[in-house]
């Protein structure tokens, strides 16, 4: 007889267990969010009469809680949560993957001159996101009102100065982020520090890549200080020539370059070496 009780009784635990676990439940006001992401959870008893003394949550982010009551939770740290509450202290019910939390976007960008594309042409790049899984979007909004709509970008811009930029990136759950950038946008002098005036067609000439558009004065002097050469023009070549158009012997030279009418870079200076094969 104490065998059949204890199987009745048994039986009885594991019915009402289920009575319980089918007729309570929990639900959250929002599943998924940025970081920083407040849920509210509220306990649901359909079970009558009321039979529940104890319910203990988990929140899955190292948080608990006790009681029927709405339970508050902050979730600051990107993740996928579990969560469960313990009834009567022998019921768990549980929700895997329940909460769904995503970082917040990165939304610094990088950004470089790039010479090929001409003066005052920027390529500007969002930084690697956290999750780079996640489907973001991109909104890059220029001080000429132009915008672009991609992780990477080329703009030229109208000229030279100091330019805002803003980038504002946006995942798939509506996390957003804005970061704004000032450029400093010159017109591109590049030159060479070596040149090779021997007429075989490669680097033959002192060229310094410009805009093409701003007029500027380039100026050579020797070693011991005198003007060997000098020329106004938007395209700056010096062909190893002084001015009256003589060969200049293999030396160290130092140029000057400056814009005539003050816009474009500001002045510029350097050393450039002129070779010349022994005849």
């Amino acid at each position: 007889m104490n065998y059949l009780r204890t199987l009745i009784l048994f039986l009885f635990t594991i019915s009402q267990n289920y009575l319980v676990a089918q007729n309570v439940y929990f639900v959250a006001d929002t599943l998924a969010g940025c970081d920083s992401l407040r849920v509210t959870f509220t306990f649901i008893n359909t079970i009558f009469p009321d039979t529940i003394s104890t319910v203990t949550w988990d929140f899955g982010n190292g948080q608990t809680g006790t009681g029927k009551e709405k339970q508050v939770v902050l979730y600051d740290t990107a993740g996928s949560y579990c969560i469960s509450i313990v009834i009567n202290n022998n019921t768990v019910i549980t929700r895997q993957d329940y909460i769904a939390v995503y970082p917040t976007p990165d939304a610094r960008f990088t950004y470089s001159d790039s010479l090929e594309l001409g003066s005052y042409t920027v390529v500007f790049r969002n930084v690697n996101q956290l999750v780079d899984t996640i489907n973001y979007s991109y909104l890059w909004e220029f001080d000429n009102a132009e915008m672009a709509f991609s992780r990477s970008v080329i703009h030229t811009f109208p000229g030279e100065g100091s330019w805002n930029t803003r980038l504002t990136v946006t995942n798939h759950v509506g996390c957003a982020a804005s970061w704004i950038g000032n450029v400093e946008v010159y017109d591109m002098l590049k030159y060479p520090n070596v040149f090779t005036p021997n007429n075989d067609n490669v680097n033959d000439y002192f060229q310094v890549l410009t805009n093409g558009l701003t007029v500027y004065s380039l100026r050579v002097f020797s070693r011991s200080g005198m003007l060997v050469y000098r020329t106004e023009s938007p395209t700056i070549i010096w062909d190893g020539r002084n001015q009256s158009g003589q060969e200049l012997p293999p030396d160290i030279y130092f140029f000057t370059i400056q814009s005539v009418d003050g816009t474009g870079r500001p002045a510029t200076s350097g050393f450039v070496q002129l070779f010349r094969d022994k005849k």
